[in-house]
């Protein structure tokens, strides 16, 4: 079926490729009958059009690459963790702390999409959905504790994991014991022994880190047991490990399975390799556009990523379309400014000071406000400076309330971004 969808999208791009070069460019009808015209609308659509189609390739190339990676990562390894959701019924096929929440009562687990359902629509669960046993409420530390430490009396991995964790100070540890690198080294290493991924990842980052002496062989020999175990954050950490290495094939390997589990760092590497030419793929703005929007997606471990994301997706955005639509960037209804704007201005206002990326940034929001010398319905030139711009995206300048309402209604509504 996607060959089948991958021929028809190759012959409707070759289709609409030779329909657009019969006609005029872009340029020249908007030369002839301006930038907000019926014709210049006409002759952006097809382009646009042409270009859903192209993205659309892409990603499915895309996919079938990422599949195959991960289809030969199952073949060298097959998952041997996986269980279903007793909630949504969904096969989850690597557990982790990334892919499940752990209910304490019993030792089972729901996926991670249920409990954020959950959390989300404040749908507390009262009663486990295995035992039905009351589920203990999260400042009920005495109860979760003894859950914890009945399971881990028993030899349950998890439990271990999280018991050393705890004495480690992670996790909200002070409430549960008291701070204990030895202890919770000697739990983190009986769940280990028992290959649990979590367990694994602990250790790796404990030769890494202060907590034991560094020891690159023991690292990255847990490293890559946890990755094999399909943990997305040991897989990024292991593709990143192999960067100053010239294994360009195995850091590309282990990068793309930690992005398919929808690793926020390993979707903004990816996309980085596809925007600057890395680990033999080609370059390509719709990937780098697609991996670094998808990094953008902000949780705990990956806050400080968002201000490189948001960076690397601004300019992705500009360049994508200056290519597309002839280095014409203010068309109304297909222009990126306004979200490129957004998202180079929300780099700056999350970076430190130290942010390696601000002059990509600036440079951005430089090319962008190039905008403000003219009014962006009628073109009139800014001559005093005067002009007032659209205040929900700060993307956009006019001579007047007349102008701005006619450029929202020819497509500013749909470029348009709110600013958060």
């Amino acid at each position: 079926m996607a060959d089948e969808t991958e021929q028809q999208l190759r012959e409707e791009i070759a289709s609409q490729k030779i329909s657009l070069a019969r006609l005029p460019t872009l340029r020249s009808i908007i030369d002839e009958t301006g930038l907000t015209s019926p014709e210049t609308k006409a002759r952006a659509q097809l382009i646009k059009e042409l270009s859903d189609n192209e993205e659309q390739l892409e990603l499915l190339i895309e996919s079938k690459r990422v599949a195959a990676v991960v289809c030969l990562q199952d073949e060298l390894h097959p998952p041997v963790d996986s269980g279903d959701c007793p909630i949504c019924l969904e096969t989850i096929k690597h557990v982790n702390y990334r892919t499940i929440s752990r209910l304490f009562c019993c030792g089972g687990f729901i996926c991670r999409q249920c409990s954020d359902l959950k959390i989300d629509t404040k749908k507390i669960l009262i009663k486990c959905p295995l035992c039905r046993e009351n589920i203990p409420h999260s400042y009920d530390y005495e109860e979760i504790r003894s859950m914890v430490l009945g399971h881990s009396n028993k030899g349950k991995a998890w439990a271990q994991t999280q018991i050393g964790m705890w004495y480690l100070g992670e996790e909200s540890g002070s409430n549960f014991f008291a701070f204990d690198e030895e202890k919770g080294l000697q739990f983190l290493k009986q769940a280990a022994d028992q290959r649990d991924s979590d367990a694994l990842l602990e250790m790796a980052l404990a030769y890494s880190e202060k907590t034991l002496k560094w020891d690159e062989s023991k690292y990255m020999y847990y490293l890559k047991e946890a990755a094999d175990l399909g943990h997305p954050g040991a897989q990024r950490m292991l593709g990143l490990a192999y960067e100053s290495s010239n294994d360009e094939k195995t850091r590309l390997h282990y990068i793309t399975l930690a992005a398919s589990q929808g690793d926020a760092v390993a979707c903004y590497t990816l996309g980085a390799y596809f925007m600057c030419v890395e680990c033999g793929l080609t370059k390509s703005l719709i990937l780098a556009k697609h991996y670094s929007e998808k990094s953008l997606e902000e949780d705990e471990e990956s806050k400080d990523l968002v201000p490189f994301s948001a960076c690397n997706f601004s300019c992705a955005l500009l360049d994508l379309d200056e290519v597309r639509y002839e280095g014409v960037m203010e068309i109304p209804g297909h222009s990126p400014i306004p979200k490129a704007l957004f998202w180079a201005r929300k780099s700056l206002e999350l970076a430190n000071d130290s942010f390696p990326m601000r002059d990509n940034a600036i440079h951005v929001i430089s090319d962008c406000e190039e905008a403000k010398r003219h009014c962006a319905n009628c073109m009139k030139e800014n001559e005093c400076a005067s002009f007032k711009r659209c205040v929900r995206c700060l993307g956009a300048w006019y001579c007047g309330k007349e102008c701005q309402v006619q450029h929202w209604k020819a497509g500013h509504k749909i470029d348009c971004i709110k600013r958060k």
